[in-house]
Formats: structure tokens, sequence, C-alpha cells
């Protein structure tokens, strides 16, 4: 956030029913706080600035599948089976549930798809910046 002079603390307060969407297993919390973080930085205060929109979505549209690429999916259960865990751990599902999970260290294990979903945003940005450079032959503005 602070490289890009984005969000605040109370964004990311705002961003912490994300994970697997309030935790139903659902799109991995790292995809949806990386598209949030690439609409900060290419969308607009102005909803009718559909160049700002479209740029949005046009970062987003690179991020998944470079997120695709390294952890298989978007999706939370698909993930922890895959990279994090080796099967799905619904710690919301019950008290022996979230046992298990905090015994597998899940918050520190779930860190690594946010990692990696935080240095594909960055890069985009950065590409982004790069392009803005070439072609405007100056510095970029941001």
């Amino acid at each position: 956030m602070e490289e890009f002079g984005l969000g605040s603390i109370e964004m990311i307060k705002g961003l912490s029913p994300f994970p697997g969407f309030g935790a139903t297993g659902s799109v991995c919390g790292a995809v949806s706080g990386a598209l949030f973080a690439l609409g900060l930085y290419f969308g607009s205060d102005d909803p009718t600035d559909y160049a700002a929109t479209g740029a949005a979505m046009t970062a987003a549209r690179a991020f998944i599948p470079r997120f695709e690429a390294f952890l298989g999916s978007t999706l939370c259960p698909r993930i922890q089976e895959d990279v994090v865990f080796g099967r799905y751990m619904d710690a919301r599902a019950g008290s022996e549930n979230m046992a298990a999970f905090q015994r597998e260290l899940g918050y520190a294990k779930c860190a690594l798809p946010a990692g990696i979903a935080a240095r594909l945003a960055t890069e985009i940005i950065i590409e982004s910046l790069e392009n803005e450079y070439s072609s405007n032959n100056a510095v970029p503005r941001r």
C-alpha cells in the first residue's frame, strides 16, 4: 500500500471478512485483496470514468491467470488442498476445525497465497508504469 500511496489501515480492516469470502469456501482472500489493490491503483473516484474502470478490469484480467498459474485456482478450498495443507480445512465449521487449523499454523501458511498475490499485483502496476514511461518517454506521474 505505502509504496504506491494506496489505502489505509481502515481498508485492511474492511477487507478482513474477505478470505474465502467470509470463510464460505469461495474466492481466496488473496485474490480479493489483490483485486481491491488493483482497483485502488487503476480505478477512479469518478464512477463515470470508464477509462479508469477499463484499466482496472484489464489489470484484473492480467492478474487472475497469473495467480492461477502459480496456485492452480482462485478458490480457497482448492488452494488449501493443492498448495497449503494438502486438504481443505474449513476453520469456521466448528471449534474442532478451528483448533486443527490453528495447530497446522493456518494463518501463517495462508500468508503464502497473499504474498504471491501481492507480488503479482505489484508486477502489474510496475508494468503499467513502465509502459507509461516508454510510451510517454517521460517519468510516470504516479
